[in-house]
Formats: C-alpha cells, sequence, structure tokens
C-alpha cells in the first residue's frame, strides 16, 4: 500500500422494524417519515425519490427516468419496474446529421419516466394518499435547501457544453455565479409543478400544463420531443432477470438494463471466489473486461438469451493471456441517485433514479423548473447495431439495482451510481458481503476498482501488492491510488441478518445517508 489515504466512507447503522439508505438526508428522512406513518416501501420510495428530484438536480430530476426492483413477500416474488424513457418519435439516425448526437442540449431528450414508475409502484404496492407521498417535496422545492458540496463539486467541473443550455444558468449560477456548497437552492418553478403532480397524478406531468410546457420549451430551442410523446410514455411491470452463484440467488432489471453484465460477471467469478485478495481482484477485472467486450452491446437484441453467461474456456484464456485487448469501454461515467428500502415484513425494495450524466442535457424549462436528461446519447447511429436510435424505443441503460436471495428470501439490496461500473461496483460489494462475508459497510468501504472510458483500470489506495504489476504484464493499463470523483459509485445496501436485524450502509464515496429502526 502506497503513501495515498482514501477518505473512510463508513456510515452503517441497524435496526429491526425498517431500514432506509438513499443519496441525502433529507430524503432518507422523508422514507422513513413515510414508513412510520403507515406507508408501504413503495409510498416511502416515492417520497424519498422526489425529494431526491430538489435536493441532487444534477442527479435526477423529473426529466429523469428510473428503475426498480421490488421484493414482495406476501407473494414471495420479485418484481421489476422499467420506468425508463423512450427516445421521441422524430428521432432516427437521420435527425442528427453528421455531427452526430449530443452530447448535451435539447436534442438529447428521451421521454422522462420516472412519475409514470411512482404511479405504477403506488397503484400496485402503496397504501398512503398519493398527494400526502410529495409534501416534502414541494416544501424543499418552495422553501429552498442549502446546496451540497455534491452539487458545487458537480458545477465546478461542468463543461461549457453544459453551462451554456437554456435555463442552466438560472437554476444553478443565479446573478451569474455558480452556487456554493450551503448557498440557498430555491425551487419555486418545481415547486409549483410538483403541486400539480400532487393535485392531479401522473397524467397532469404527461398530458396537462407541464407536458404542454416541456412540448413549447423543446420546439423553442430546437428539440425532438412533444407532447404525442409524453402521452405515449409508459412504466412497465416486469420479470427480473435472476441467476444462482453458489447458494444465492441474484435478481436484476432485465434488458435494457446492463444490470445482466453484473450476472454474468459473477457466474464465471464463482470458480475464482476461495482465492487469495490478489488473484481474486485479478479474475474480477479480467472476467469484467471480457463480459464488456461479449455482451455490452447485445443487452440490446431482442433475441439474445439471458441471463448470457462466459464459457469457462473464455476466462481461462483470458486470465492466462499475456497481451489482451482494452474493452470497447463506456461513455463518461453517470450520475445517478438511488434508493435502498426494508421492513419487518420481509418485503424490500432497491430503485435507481437519474438524468444520465451530470445535469443531463444541461436544459432547465423556466415554466416548470424542470432539468432534462441526455439519455437520448447512450443510442448508437449504426443502422447495424440493436442499440440503434429509433423512435419510441428504450436505450441500453446502465441503471442496475439488485436483490440477493437465499433461502427463498432477501439478504441483501443494493444500489450504485456510475456508468456502466454500476455492474462492477456491484460485484465487489456482493462479493465482499455475500460470499467473504464481511460486515455491510466493511464490504462497502473496502478499496475498489474501476474501468474507464477507454479500458484502463483504476485501482483505489489499498489494494493487495502485486496487482497493478500483474495487470500490466497482461497488457492491461493500470491507474494506481486513484480517488476519481465518479467512477467508483457510492454504494447504498441493506442487508438482512440471519437474526432479522436490518443492517443499512450507506457509501459515503458521494453523499448517502442510512437511517434505521
Amino acid at each position: 500500500m502506497t503513501g495515498m489515504s482514501r477518505p473512510v466512507p463508513r456510515a452503517a447503522v441497524f435496526g429491526r422494524r425498517r431500514a432506509v439508505v438513499t443519496g441525502h438526508h433529507l430524503a432518507s428522512q422523508s422514507a422513513l417519515h413515510t414508513l412510520r406513518a403507515g406507508g408501504s416501501l413503495a409510498d416511502a420510495m416515492i417520497s424519498a425519490s422526489a425529494v431526491l428530484t430538489v435536493a441532487l438536480p444534477h442527479a435526477t430530476s423529473l426529466g429523469g427516468c428510473g428503475m426498480m426492483l421490488y421484493y414482495d413477500a406476501a407473494a414471495g416474488t420479485v418484481q421489476a419496474l422499467n420506468g425508463t424513457g423512450r427516445a421521441p418519435g422524430l428521432a432516427g439516425p437521420g435527425a442528427f446529421g453528421d455531427g452526430g448526437i449530443g452530447p448535451r442540449g435539447p436534442s438529447t431528450w428521451v421521454v422522462p419516466g420516472l412519475v409514470r414508475l411512482w404511479e405504477q409502484a403506488h397503484r400496485r404496492h402503496g397504501r398512503l394518499p398519493w398527494a400526502s407521498l410529495l409534501e416534502d417535496a414541494v416544501r424543499h422545492a418552495a422553501d429552498g435547501l442549502a446546496c451540497s458540496s455534491e452539487i458545487h463539486r458537480n458545477l465546478k467541473s461542468a463543461r461549457p457544453a453544459v453551462v451554456r443550455q437554456p435555463g442552466f444558468d438560472t437554476l444553478f449560477a443565479p446573478g451569474g455565479q455558480p452556487l456554493s456548497a450551503g448557498d440557498l437552492l430555491r425551487q419555486p418553478a418545481l415547486a409549483d409543478t410538483l403541486r400539480r403532480i400532487a393535485r392531479d397524478g401522473a397524467d397532469a406531468f404527461y398530458g396537462g400544463s407541464i407536458a404542454r410546457s416541456l412540448d413549447a420549451f423543446s420546439r423553442t430551442q430546437g428539440g425532438l420531443l412533444r407532447l404525442d410523446d409524453m402521452l405515449a410514455q409508459r412504466a412497465d411491470w416486469a420479470l427480473p432477470v435472476s441467476l444462482s452463484v453458489r447458494d444465492r440467488h441474484i435478481h436484476v432489471m432485465p434488458p435494457n438494463s446492463l444490470g445482466v453484465l453484473m450476472l454474468a460477471q459473477l457466474d464465471a467469478l464463482a470458480p475464482y471466489l476461495d482465492e487469495a485478495a490478489g488473484p481474486r481482484a485479478i479474475a474480477q477485472i479480467q472476467i469484467a473486461r471480457l463480459c464488456l467486450e461479449t455482451f455490452q452491446r447485445k443487452v440490446a437484441d431482442p433475441a439474445a438469451p439471458w441471463p448470457a453467461t462466459l464459457e469457462p474456456e473464455q476466462v481461462a484464456r483470458r486470465l492466462a493471456s499475456v497481451a489482451d485487448p482494452a474493452p470497447s469501454g463506456a461513455r463518461d461515467p453517470g450520475d445517478t441517485a438511488g434508493i435502498v428500502l426494508a421492513d419487518d415484513q420481509g418485503n424490500a425494495l432497491a430503485m435507481l433514479q437519474s438524468v444520465f450524466q451530470p445535469f443531463g442535457s444541461g436544459c432547465v424549462d423556466p415554466e416548470t423548473g424542470i432539468l432534462m436528461n441526455n439519455r437520448l446519447i447512450e443510442f448508437d447511429l449504426d443502422p447495424a447495431s440493436p442499440n440503434v436510435l429509433g423512435p419510441g424505443k428504450r436505450p441500453v441503460h446502465t441503471l442496475n439495482p439488485y436483490i440477493v436471495m437465499e433461502g427463498g428470501r432477501p439478504v441483501m439490496l443494493g444500489v450504485s451510481p456510475g456508468g456502466v461500473s454500476q455492474t462492477t461496483t456491484g460485484v465487489q460489494v456482493i462479493t465482499h458481503a455475500c460470499f467473504e462475508g464481511l460486515p455491510l459497510a466493511e464490504a462497502i468501504d473496502a478499496p475498489r476498482w474501476s474501468i474507464t472510458r477507454g479500458g484502463d483500470i483504476l485501482l483505489e489506495p489499498g489494494f493487495a501488492a502485486g496487482v497493478a504489476r500483474r495487470l500490466r504484464e497482461a497488457g492491461v493499463p493500470v491507474e494506481e491510488d486513484s480517488l476519481h470523483e465518479f467512477y467508483f459509485g457510492s454504494a447504498k445496501a441493506i442487508r438482512v441478518r440471519p437474526d432479522g436485524t436490518l443492517e443499512a450502509a450507506a457509501d459515503l464515496r458521494r453523499q448517502a445517508c442510512a437511517l434505521a429502526d
């Protein structure tokens, strides 16, 4: 281990009745308050999710989307809810000329899907009145809250392509100066939008004055979104994709989520779980690179079977190779907000929501206060790609909530931001917690590795001696002692211990908060 230090990101709590982990303390407080008032996990998710759209607008907003896994203890089933957005009807490879898509601006929006996800979750699993679930978010938007260090850090690193977008300065640089940590962030237009959704439901967002305002904003700015696209948006219930690794059964979202890549990594890693820390890390990294090469672009192929697994011979060849090509790599990492919930009835919920890259498209509608996503850039323009852009299609998506089962009940569930590295972070946390038996906080604290857009490997301080050397000998570019702000994610997880205690942990590599009682 070198002399560099890494902040210890531990924040763990224990409870008997319920546990909550989210990306902001106000969202965690709102979720816990909702549960104490008799709300279901779906109710608590909606209240926390709405607060996150106010408190972490660089990561999530009403103009973004979400994915959710829910374990229904009474039914004994895991259910997947896909609230990701679809490409507008005007979107197609010919809509962008020779310049390609984006990366920011009004032509990078998919239809927002988050509010439809709330609606479907509440219809199936809600208990409390819909309007009551948005009260905290309305109050925080209207009264204002302190700009977090997370928002300030992202503002400092925001590129000109983001900050020059319409409406950005009004929200994030009032008076011409970017918000600093501790400054009051008030969002009165967003408060009014949330009030309308609370009063009139999701249809107010997708078919009423909010949708008409987004249509007008898009037309004015040269965007592709139209009212008809909003009216057609749905959130869909589906079966999860699952795979057994040793005696654990792991559930992820079906495609369009990249969660199936996490399953493929864990399956291929199973023979190496008993290795020492260094060799196991080498196996994790090389298997992840092989999975990205083999499966990443196939996620959009409707004919591809899932879960897909690597052949043992493929893995053995990769681990024995002395020179190995870089994987195709992911785009710049995204910024995402997560929610993980569990109760004493055995129910469990893991959910992620995002505008994709920090501040999404950068476009903020002045009438509604809604920051719009830039998820359209996840599509390909190559007609031969299964992920080719087309009207009404959902792109391959980085959101990857997961639930780990053992003996027919949840034993761990989690989420993490970080683009495609959500899958590699999940592999590491699950390995530490479920297969090595580390306490959940230690599993999250452990030094982590990640993969950059170009295929380089980043190692946090504290990795076993020889890992970097052996990777370089295999031809893998490595950066040691990395403290990158985005690639390592920020895991949020709950574990159900054998005695029924709920162990909740928040990874403070980014802002997060765990609560329990």
